[in-house]
């Protein structure tokens, strides 16, 4: 604003403030002084003074409440600020007379000399002087460090999933040490450079006289009277940046606003004041007397139905999370006392007592990690809900034992293996045993590691034939086993089976052998017993040369499941080429499976009649 002059009662006054800027330090008067007073007291609410302002304002809750709304108004004040800031600089260019320099270091160190007595003249100072400039970034410093430590007091969930916690603590004894220390900047310094020293009104009149002028802002007095003082730039120049800042000024509005909602509402975590509730007060009991002769421990509590040789951490099934919970009233009594109450009955002492757990049903050796088939709900055979950690696999023969003749038997739940499992390609289990492969396996043994199946599964014996189906509790290996191959594997041309079986091809395989290379079919599947091919196809399938389809029939065997014969000869050049005559649309049309075939492979299970 332009530093007019004003005569009245011919004194000249000095515009300095806008009406806008006074609306603003008077918000931020009000803003602050809420905040120190209801920040304080909950600082200091032991004080005298806090515990009367807790009353007069209703209690804490209403305090907490009063002090984020002034808190709310200080976010909104400083994003004020910071678009006013930017239009004097960007719209009306004015000068950055608050940013400080080296110019304010020696101008305190004259003030200092002045206020000493070893210079006579004080120095003249700018428009904001080194203790405004001061003031005025200390403002901006603190509202920070407050606003920051504010947001992590406020919404501790969120800080602690970012930062540690104790983060939490550091940020309360920051946000107060700093409210303490804007106070009595403001008690001590502020007060008395504007209000004491001088009474200062411009930040509430918008005017300042001569001799203030004089006194705080000589410089910028000699600048006003030599007519150096920076103008406004011209009206139209204004509007047209205007025309520019205001979109910026609204999106950064926008955000602000955005952002201080978010900075309220994200979470709630006060703990709501709670009034006080009147309890009776503790009377201890008298103690019973007693008599003096030995008591036996067998009344004072529920007998032991168990052998304690080996089971002293009673804690493991007796605590709260055990198989038999002790009485709530037992919670942090530790293991060595629980004998002077309970001991072992007459039946436990003599080992003859009734089983109190379950018998093992198969053999414990090789198998003592009880938790790989019994464990939680998704495993084999889960554990009672009162089994769950922390028992260990350790503690389970404490109570369980193998029952009579499970160490010579194996588990009748677990089936045999209907193929063999030796060779590389029966290493991994999981190749073919699996919830998407070709064999799953029930869900419950999705937690099991490949090499763990055998202690469990082995092969189902066979008859000395190798052909026998496996002996009771096991399944059929014919039934279930892979089916045999209906033609010879030997050729180029039976290098690669994907050549005739795929998803697409002339003999489909089925979905779940999707993920198999070419090169693993043999692992599972082999040509028929003997070499000879299954009376459902034809031997002429077999014929890999002329020589060989000697033995051919003119037409396939089996009801034509085979490869038709070649009714002519192959020799002649006009037969190198088949598709001349055998394809789509040609004299002889072969079957749309054989589309995917080249030229050079017909041969490899087509041939010449014997005849021919």
């Amino acid at each position: 604003m332009a530093n007019d002059e004003i005569t009245v009662h011919t004194e000249k006054l000095y515009g300095r403030f806008s009406a806008a800027v006074r609306i603003e330090h008077l918000t931020l008067l009000l803003s602050f002084t809420i905040l120190g007073i209801t920040g304080l007291i909950q600082k200091y609410p032991n004080n005298v003074v806090s515990d009367l302002i807790f009353a007069a304002l209703g209690g804490i809750t209403n305090v907490r409440l009063i002090h984020h709304i002034a808190a709310v108004v200080l976010l909104l004040l400083s994003a004020y600020h910071v678009i006013a800031v930017l239009y004097k600089l960007y719209v009306q260019r004015r000068a950055m007379t608050m940013l400080p320099g080296m110019s304010d270091v020696t101008d305190a160190l004259d003030v200092v000399r002045y206020n000493l007595g070893l210079t006579k003249e004080h120095p003249k100072l700018p428009r904001y002087n080194f203790g405004e400039k001061f003031e005025y970034w200390a403002l901006i410093w603190g509202t920070l460090v407050m606003a920051v430590t504010g947001f992590m007091l406020w919404n501790p969930i969120l800080t602690t999933q970012i930062l540690p916690g104790q983060f939490i603590p550091a940020a309360k004894a920051a946000h107060g040490g700093e409210a303490v220390l804007a106070v009595l900047a403001i008690l001590v310094w502020h007060l008395y450079n504007v209000h004491i020293k001088m009474f200062n009104k411009s930040i509430f009149t918008g005017k300042m006289s001569r001799h203030q002028m004089e006194e705080e802002h000589a410089l910028e007095l000699a600048q006003i009277d030599a007519g150096l003082k920076r103008p406004l730039p011209a009206a139209e120049a204004q509007r047209r940046r205007e025309r520019l800042f205001l979109p910026v000024a609204v999106l950064l509005a926008a955000i602000s606003l955005l952002a201080i909602y978010w900075f309220v509402t994200y979470e709630t975590t006060a703990i709501a004041t709670v009034p006080p509730q009147e309890v009776e007060v503790f009377t201890p009991l008298t103690p019973t007397p007693v008599p003096s002769s030995t008591v036996d421990n067998n009344q004072l509590g529920a007998p032991i139905p168990h052998p304690i040789e080996g089971q002293e951490q009673c804690s493991i099934c007796h605590g709260p999370n055990g198989v038999q919970p002790y009485p709530a009233d037992h919670v942090e009594r530790p293991d060595e006392s629980c004998q002077v109450c309970h001991s072992p009955g007459a039946s436990a002492e003599t080992g003859a007592s009734e089983p109190i757990a379950a018998g093992i049903p198969h053999a414990v050796v090789g198998r003592e990690q009880c938790s790989l088939c019994h464990g939680d709900s998704a495993s084999l055979v889960p554990m009672p809900t009162g089994h769950i950690q922390p028992v260990e696999d350790q503690t389970c023969t404490l109570c369980h034992q193998p029952v009579a003749g499970a160490g010579a038997v194996e588990m009748a739940s677990a089936r045999a293996i209907p193929h063999p499992i030796e060779g590389d390609a029966y290493q991994d289990c999981t190749t073919c045993h699996g919830a998407d492969k070709m064999k799953p396996f029930p869900v419950n043994h999705a937690s099991f590691p490949a090499d763990s199946c055998t202690g469990c599964h082995q092969p189902a014996p066979v008859a000395a034939d190798a052909t026998a189906t496996p002996e009771a509790g096991g399944e059929a290996a014919p039934a279930a086993g892979p089916k045999p191959i209906p033609h010879p594997i030997e050729g180029e041309a039976y290098q690669d089976c994907t050549t005739c079986h795929g998803a697409d091809k002339m003999k489909p395989y089925p979905e779940n052998h999707a993920s198999f290379s070419p090169d693993s079919c043999t692992s599972c599947h082999q040509p028929a017993a003997g070499g000879e091919t299954p009376e459902a196809t034809v031997e002429a399938t077999t014929a890999a040369t002329p020589e060989a389809a000697g033995a051919a029939t003119a037409e396939p065997a089996g009801g034509g499941s085979g490869p038709q014969p070649i009714p002519h000869s192959i020799v002649e050049a006009a037969y190198q080429d088949c598709t001349a005559c055998h394809g789509t649309g040609k004299l002889k049309p072969y079957p749309p499976s054989h589309e995917v075939f080249p030229n050079a492979t017909c041969a490899g299970c087509h041939q010449p009649k014997p005849e021919q």
